[in-house]
């Protein structure tokens, strides 16, 4: 079942507004919507300033086409609006808003996961070769029938929209000849991925927002899991950008939470952990799909 929220969400970007990412990342619903719907090329990232995100839909009949595509699917969104305000009630109205399914007080997630490459690849699932690319991904639901190049770096990144704009790959300090970089997103980060991310051989690495929550998600959801395997991307110059933009609401905000507490076995992390406390701020990561600007002195 759809919430209120997330159909008015859906609502506003249908009928021309801008949503702002804070508002596409307030509830897990929204970020599965937003990355599968960013998948389909259904709505548009954009920018005010530095690191203000916006959501956008640039063609409405592309958006409805997607909506209709999700699971469960959105082919009518004002009475699915009425349903979420408990309006729809009768099982007849709910399988004429989502088809014959019996979804009925569950929350249906999108099943398997995407991936996207910085560059031309060719990748093999169930017995056929795919390219994948910067703009052209693949999406996987047996684990078991994907082959990708050995000398592939995967990297899982915390937010979508940093899936289809991969100018944070150099800016972060990953240079072009250690590639190809398979990209996955966190969100929908189903067990299939986790598992697929377990047995490979490939190295991995962890793109993620540079503030309390999101070390706590790294350490909890992959470091656990995949111990060696994986390590967290620390840019070289993670402090300067701190300095120049970073969040200090955000981090007073997370303080107030209950993050104060979080910590990691790593020296590497906790120097990270360390340089945010000492700051009193934080950085998002989509702040690294733009270069650090020139100080003219």
């Amino acid at each position: 079942m759809y919430s209120e929220k997330t159909i008015r969400v859906l609502i506003g970007l249908r009928d021309g507004e801008q949503i702002a990412k804070g508002v596409m990342s307030s509830s897990r619903q929204l970020q599965i919507l937003e990355t599968e719907l960013a998948r389909m090329g259904a709505i548009s990232f954009g920018r005010k300033g530095k690191l203000t995100g916006y959501y956008m839909v640039t063609d409405r009949d592309r958006f409805m086409e997607a909506c209709g595509r999700l699971d469960p699917p959105l082919t009518d969104l004002d009475a699915a609006l009425r349903l979420a305000q408990g309006e729809v009630t009768s099982r007849a109205e709910k399988v004429a808003l989502f088809g014959n399914s019996k979804q009925d007080g569950t929350d249906r997630t999108v099943k398997g996961f995407t991936i996207l490459a910085d560059r031309v690849v060719e990748v093999q699932y169930l017995g056929k070769g795919y390219i994948i690319g910067p703009r052209v991904g693949l999406h996987i639901v047996d684990r078991s029938s994907i082959t990708i190049p050995g000398n592939a770096t995967i990297i899982v990144i915390e937010n979508a929209e940093c899936l289809y704009d991969l100018r944070w790959i150099p800016n972060v300090g990953l240079k072009k000849e250690n590639g190809p970089y398979i990209v996955l997103c966190r969100f929908p980060i189903c067990e299939e991925a986790k598992l697929w991310l377990i047995n490979l051989t490939n190295r991995i690495l962890y793109f993620g927002d540079f503030d309390l929550a999101g070390i706590r998600i790294y350490e909890t959801e992959f470091k656990r899991r995949l111990q060696d395997k994986i390590s967290f991307i620390i840019p070289e110059d993670l402090e300067e950008r701190i300095r120049r933009s970073g969040n200090p609401r955000l981090y007073a905000k997370q303080i107030n939470e209950g993050f104060l507490s979080v910590s990691s076995p790593s020296g590497e992390m906790n120097n990270a952990i360390d340089l945010l406390h000492r700051l009193q701020s934080t950085y998002e990561q989509e702040g690294y799909c733009a270069p650090l600007p020139t100080v003219l002195i």
